[in-house]
């Protein structure tokens, strides 16, 4: 509790700099010029909270549209001298199905692939209840509503069983609901999207996201796969707490074995990028009417399903394709997705009205990283309610509009 009040106070004191440096709202109507406070505080927040704890990490925050700040923090390797920079590449765990969403809608709005056409129709795949195998689609897949219990196969996955093994057992894991009825998070069953692209479009999964995503977004840092991780002279090696204390590990293979649902890799600089992208500033590479299906809400999901802990200003939690949503403090339509992996946790998050956005790397696992979220929304929900309704602005408006 004392935390909480601590951070409040400078929240506080960050307004108190800003209104010295600054005209009062009685003198001056406009706030165009006013420092963004929520942003400094999220560093502050950062810095004072999170590093003391981590190895090292990268944030970005964009507002207004613009990148107002990209930093890494700490080093790549703890007890290392080498420091966290823009390039330095983290990998993405499961944010990098926010990837395969949006390559998956960018062939759709190819009209290679459509939402509601049956996976059968590109694969040949055997699934335990047979009326329900030709009622899966593309659009299922990415929602996490096929009806295949939770996290089918992903302790296979974790034992390093090779994917091409693992997709021919599909058909001895049990439904918990028929198709499009429930909701029931996959890394297998989700990382069926490559395959179906490769069938659509005689490109493998990574060489379609390469052409269509990361090279016209300039991501030159991002790719696929182990290799590419581990061969990266400039990346953030993963740490777990042993005894109190971090430990750089190697890192493992297991995951990039399903590249869509788990095994992108990417820098600061990347995911500045790709959020800007995703806010619809890129519409010769993701038109507006493609964000709109990918951030549309597909199935209502549980505090616990989205893996979020309670918070009074969150609510209307869904997930849409490769995405998930939510509301927070009366502002509607947060996009968001976070990532764990043995040694790494990863966050993101925007929203398009609001022209807001938020990327949390850290090479270690540890559960600040979703409090940057949470702290980010808490600050700019406060930020927000200053800018739409103080007092004292209302009144300088209405005195210089009867002058």
């Amino acid at each position: 509790m004392a935390v909480r009040c601590c951070r409040r106070l400078t929240l506080a004191a960050l307004y108190a700099l800003a209104a010295l440096a600054a005209p009062s709202f009685a003198a001056e109507a406009d706030l165009s010029d006013r420092p963004i406070d929520y942003v400094l505080a999220t560093e502050q927040y950062v810095v004072e909270e999170v590093l003391p704890h981590v190895p090292g990490a990268a944030l970005a925050i964009i507002a207004d549209g613009q990148i107002e700040l990209l930093k890494g923090y700490g080093t790549r390797r703890q007890g290392g001298s080498e420091p966290i920079d823009q390039n330095t590449v983290f990998r993405l765990a499961s944010v990098s199905k926010t990837i395969a969403g949006t390559a998956a809608g960018l062939a759709v709005h190819s009209n290679d692939l459509h939402w509601e056409t049956p996976v059968k129709d590109y694969l040949a795949l055997d699934f335990r209840n047979p009326d329900y195998s030709a009622k899966i689609t593309l659009q299922n897949l990415l929602s996490h509503t096929t009806g295949l219990m939770p996290q089918a196969y992903t302790n296979l996955i974790e034992a390093e069983v090779p994917y091409p093994e693992v997709i021919d057992r599909l058909d001895e894991v049990s439904f918990i609901c028929p198709p499009s009825s429930c909701y029931s998070y996959q890394n297998v069953a989700f990382s069926l999207v490559g395959d179906v692209l490769l069938a659509a479009t005689g490109e493998t999964y990574e060489d379609y996201v390469q052409r269509r995503l990361f090279e016209p977004l300039g991501m030159n840092d991002a790719s696929f796969g182990w290799q590419a991780f581990t061969g990266s002279a400039n990346r953030a090696t993963p740490h777990i707490k042993v005894r109190g204390r971090w430990h750089p590990i190697e890192p493992s293979p297991n995951y990039y074995l399903v590249a869509p649902a788990a095994g992108a890799n990417a820098s600061i600089k990347d995911m500045a990028l790709w959020v800007r992208a995703q806010l619809g500033q890129r519409p010769d590479v993701l038109p507006p009417e493609l964000l709109d299906q990918l951030h549309s809400p597909q199935v209502a999901t549980s505090y616990r399903q989205a893996h979020y802990r309670a918070h009074p200003q969150l609510s209307n939690i869904h997930y849409g394709l490769g995405w998930r949503l939510f509301d927070f403090g009366g502002n509607r339509n947060f996009v968001h997705h976070g990532g764990w992996v043995q040694g790494t946790r990863t966050e993101v998050l925007f929203n398009r009205e609001h022209r807001l956005g938020l990327v949390f790397l850290t090479n270690s696992e540890n559960r600040y990283a979703r409090e940057v979220v949470y702290r980010f929304l808490e600050l700019y929900t406060d930020y927000d309610r200053q800018i739409e309704a103080p007092p004292l602005l209302k009144q300088a408006k209405q005195s210089k509009h009867d002058s």
